[in-house]
């Protein structure tokens, strides 16, 4: 059964070769099967009730980069394609949350979208729990596609921007829907052509009696230029707002009633989804440090902090130059309450940062502080985080010991934010030495030893 399924997507991998299309998807037997199945008892049975209550399903993100980790789909993307697809599958009840941290690979063959690679490698990165999708920044055989015979989805990055409904329709796949203009790949007429009466929808076409006839295989802008002509001779132009046609993405904006059920049944049946999630647009944090207007911060490596924000799932943070939010230094999705980035060169910069939830990537950053950075002088150099340096307990209380010990000797001076050297002491090696402690607040350890200079936060509360 395997060789047959290779033989298949290797033949699929030929075919995607040979066009350049916005997606080639092909359902498998399997899938439609299943569908066929579900559109009978349609007819059977009617539709079924909708959602009361949403329910809440897991996308895994794989961000594919080249072998040298470049070319990854930005965060800020990420983010806002994540809020655009739940606004798009509201309508079906059907709310998606991400599924744990953002996995990055770093593979040329996947970054280009290689159909044998997504097959043969795939597998070892899925969330067999979870929705799968994998966003890489190259090639030309599709804006997005399904793969059935592995169950994930790619998407290119450059065809999922502002206002794109590519990942909406490849995630309709995913669920169980064809085309709207099943048959008609490639421009090859079927054996059996829908019609505009509906007299013949639930055996041509996509199969559902509430969408309309289509037979436009390549993409198009609404109106569509031209008029098709159905079987009995009927002149009719296609409905443009349906997210399974080839549209552009500016006409969609909808799934119908039949297409929504049959998402929601296919879904029942992966058993992945759950019932709530926490959906709350959560508080702005509270920045620590850099202090708003801080300079000469060292652009190797620049500590942000901020406090927690109870429930928060991750955080969004972002620097740029001169407040210049459209070119991003620093852009990406925190796990913890600090970040410490490598910036360049004498500048300033702005920074924010967003607490959001695994299932609303949406809202607003709020206030934005800046910060200035200076080059180090040649001859300084940071240590390694691993340099033999203790220093504990950090944070530390207003009424406890602060205890350091080196294995080599340093030199210490504890800083004020301001620069202000507070504190000086010259350490030997393997001897335990205690730290007066000055007022709640943050300061810096700068420990000078011979390979160069390593600074350490201290927080007083």
């Amino acid at each position: 059964m395997k060789k047959f399924i290779l033989l298949f997507f290797s033949l699929l991998a030929l075919e995607l070769q040979a066009q350049n299309t916005h997606c080639p998807t092909v359902l498998s037997p399997e899938n439609l099967q299943w569908l066929r199945s579900f559109q009978q008892q349609l007819d059977q049975n009617g539709l079924p009730a909708a959602n009361v209550n949403p329910v809440y399903v897991p996308v895994k993100v794989h961000i594919v980069g080249n072998n040298e980790g470049k070319g990854y789909y930005n965060v800020s993307s990420l983010m806002r394609a994540m809020c655009d697809l739940n606004a798009d599958f509201e309508p079906a009840g059907m709310h998606f949350y991400l599924a744990g941290d953002i996995d990055y690979i770093n593979d040329n063959d996947l970054y280009v979208g290689n159909s044998d690679a997504i097959w043969f490698r795939s597998e070892d990165y899925k969330d067999p729990r979870a929705v799968n999708v994998f966003f890489h920044g190259a090639g030309n055989q599709w804006c997005g596609v399904y793969f059935p015979g592995v169950d994930v989805v790619f998407v290119l990055n450059s065809c999922q921007g502002p206002n794109a409904t590519t990942l909406t329709h490849e995630l309709g796949h995913f669920f169980s829907l064809p085309h709207t203009f099943s048959g008609w790949e490639n421009n090859n007429e079927p054996f059996d052509v829908e019609r505009l009466d509906g007299s013949n929808c639930r055996t041509a076409g996509d199969g559902f009696c509430d969408t309309k006839a289509d037979y436009v295989s390549i993409r198009w802008g609404c109106p569509l230029a031209w008029n098709l002509k159905d079987p009995t001779g009927a002149f009719f132009k296609p409905d443009s707002s349906i997210y399974m046609s080839y549209s552009s993405d500016n006409c969609q904006s909808r799934f119908s009633q039949e297409q929504m059920a049959a998402m929601n049944a296919n879904l029942n049946s992966r058993n992945i989804s759950k019932a709530t999630a926490d959906t709350r647009v959560l508080p702005e944090p509270k920045k620590r440090f850099p202090l708003n207007g801080s300079q000469n911060q060292n652009p190797e490596g620049v500590l942000l902090e901020w406090e927690a924000v109870p429930g928060a799932f991750a955080y969004h943070v972002q620097i740029a130059r001169f407040g210049d939010w459209n070119f991003l230094n620093y852009d990406a999705l925190v796990f913890d309450t600090t970040a410490v980035v490598k910036l360049f060169g004498t500048w300033e910069y702005a920074w924010r940062v967003k607490a959001i939830t695994a299932a609303n990537t949406c809202g607003s950053f709020g206030v934005v502080d800046t910060f200035s950075t200076k080059e180090i002088p040649a001859g300084i150099v940071q240590l390694e985080p691993d340099m033999p340096v203790s220093v504990y307990p950090n944070p530390v209380s207003i009424n406890e010991k602060v205890l350091l010990k080196v294995k080599q000797k340093t030199v210490l001076n504890l800083s004020a934010v301001n620069g202000k050297v507070l504190q000086s002491l010259v350490l030997e090696p393997n001897e335990a030495y205690e730290l007066q402690l000055p007022d709640v607040g943050v300061y810096f350890l700068l420990m000078q030893q011979e390979q160069g200079l390593k600074v350490k936060k201290l927080v007083v509360r």
